[in-house]
């Protein structure tokens, strides 16, 4: 049994040892399960079953897999984020990681990665726009704005993962790397929102982290952010889009700018500050008039969530061929959508089972005369060709 898996999947679901004792109707003790978690015994194959029971998984889950090694870069949280909520976090990102790591595996992708990881040293924050310039260039995304990041980062091999967590997360990027040290996924992660433009910020941001590979006490938060303003709003586009210096802006043209950029109202404001396209006097007095209407807390006109796919085309195809079932696959998608299933006729064996006890004798009589006369047969050549149209 795999010790770390089964307390990586109870954090997962912010369950304690006493919650998940009691999720086993108490078959085992909390005490127990904390012997499981520390290698210092293994449950019986029953207490297994049921473990695996109250944590939604399979019991084969909780065996050992394939040894990965997931870093976690950047873990993004604030100061109101307790440890108990962290750790729940981590072993969330850790779980689904290596749930989209096994789906892989099971048809057969090739992992692909076209993402450079701390490729670009950076020792100030001009480093980090050239950065996002450069991966526009890698990437050929020329110097206008990005219709679909998701799709961008899903494109270039990157697993983009929205999760339904508590407040105090805000993202985290991650790479899992197999026993040689190799790259084999890397993933953006943020929390779900409300507004998909502060969620292309966030993915933006944790690909900064992905790529950057900061110098000596530069901030990494402020480098990651100004790669992913650049990103999103390259200079040239913005500065062709809306003028190289402006003394006065209408609210009504940062929303027009919003839905252009797909950027949230402020980050756009910021980022004309950096560029010097308005002045911090300006800058200042938009950001009041921002308060005033209530719109640095909620933004209007909030901008279409980008919903990733990666995991939905797989795990459709998965049960397609049938490498999972339907429960399997609702459960990977964390009932985020109901699958349409079409339920497949009925085989033999199942037709079987439901018939009454009598019947089934009978059955089963009449198929083992049918085999024992076949067997008796002498086999010759033409038989052979008569019986194979059975098989």
């Amino acid at each position: 049994m795999n010790h770390q898996r089964l307390r990586q999947l109870r954090l997962a679901r912010g369950m304690t040892l006493s919650d998940l004792a009691q999720a086993t109707n108490n078959i085992v003790t909390r005490q127990a399960i904390s012997k499981y978690e520390h290698g210092q015994a293994t449950p019986s194959p029953t207490v297994l079953q049921r473990l695996a029971q109250a944590l939604g998984v399979r019991p084969t889950d909780l065996l050992n897999g394939q040894e990965v090694q997931i870093e976690l870069i950047a873990y993004r949280k604030r100061a109101s984020l307790r440890k108990r909520q962290h750790d729940q976090i981590a072993a969330l990102v850790d779980e689904t990681l290596r749930e989209r790591l096994r789906l892989q595996h099971l048809i057969g992708e090739v992992s692909y990665l076209n993402v450079p990881l701390h490729h670009y040293p950076v020792a100030d924050l001009a480093d980090a726009e050239t950065a996002a310039n450069e991966l526009r260039v890698r990437w050929d995304l020329g110097s206008a704005p990005i219709a679909n990041l998701t799709d961008v980062l899903e494109d270039h091999g990157l697993h983009v993962i929205a999760l339904d967590t508590v407040d105090g997360f805000d993202g985290v990027a991650a790479v899992v790397r197999d026993e040689h040290d190799t790259p084999v996924v890397a993933a953006v992660i943020a929390r779900r929102t409300a507004d998909g433009a502060r969620w292309r910020m966030n993915l933006a941001h944790e690909l900064g982290h992905l790529v950057l590979q900061p110098q000596g006490n530069l901030d990494e938060e402020k480098a990651a952010f100004r790669f992913a303003a650049a990103l999103l709003a390259p200079a040239s586009n913005l500065r062709a889009f809306i003028g190289t210096r402006r003394h006065h802006i209408h609210l009504d043209e940062l929303i027009l700018l919003k839905h252009h950029f797909g950027m949230s109202i402020q980050a756009l404001l910021y980022r004309m500050l950096t560029l010097e396209i308005i002045s911090q006097r300006l800058y200042k007095s938009l950001m009041i008039e921002l308060s005033e209407r209530g719109w640095r807390t909620q933004e209007p006109e909030p901008l279409p969530l980008e919903e990733p796919i990666w995991l939905r085309r797989t795990v459709l195809r998965a049960l397609a061929e049938e490498l999972i079932d339907p429960a399997e696959a609702q459960r990977l998608l964390r009932g985020e959508t109901t699958i349409p299933v079409d339920q497949p006729e009925m085989g033999r064996c199942q037709q079987l089972l439901h018939q009454p006890l009598p019947e089934r004798h009978a059955i089963l009589t009449a198929q083992a005369e049918t085999a024992r006369d076949l067997y008796q047969v002498t086999a010759t050549p033409a038989h052979e060709v008569v019986t194979s149209e059975y098989n």
